[in-house]
């Protein structure tokens, strides 16, 4: 995976970089090698907004966050985005099973 870290307003340490690293490499077991995760932080008034776009296949999950903590704001968007993947794969596998869908837009690496 390709991850682009970028901070508006905001340094990015890095310990910040570093957790952030360590939590992408949750959707390791969703995507290969040529997905790119871009991760921005940005420091709005008195919250902290955290955007991770990940661009996998012609398609873009993403989730962003508003909290006073950039690490909680990390785990948030993580678990929003495996949520989205998970919702998308299973709804591929029963369009499948019902044999809406061709076979060759199913990827058996999701």
């Amino acid at each position: 995976m390709k991850l682009d870290l970028t901070g508006l307003g905001i340094d990015v340490t890095p310990g910040i970089q570093e957790y952030a690293e360590k939590k992408v490499q949750k959707l390791t077991k969703f995507f290969d090698d040529n997905t790119i995760v871009h991760v921005t932080f940005a420091a709005k008034k008195e919250k902290q907004e955290v955007d991770i776009r990940v661009e996998y296949k012609g398609k873009t999950y993403l989730a962003e966050e508003f909290t006073h903590d950039v690490y909680a704001g990390i785990d948030l968007a993580i678990d929003k985005l495996i949520g989205q993947i998970r919702k998308q794969k299973t709804k591929m596998l029963k369009e499948r099973q019902d044999g809406s869908a061709p076979e060759e837009v199913v990827s058996e690496e999701e």
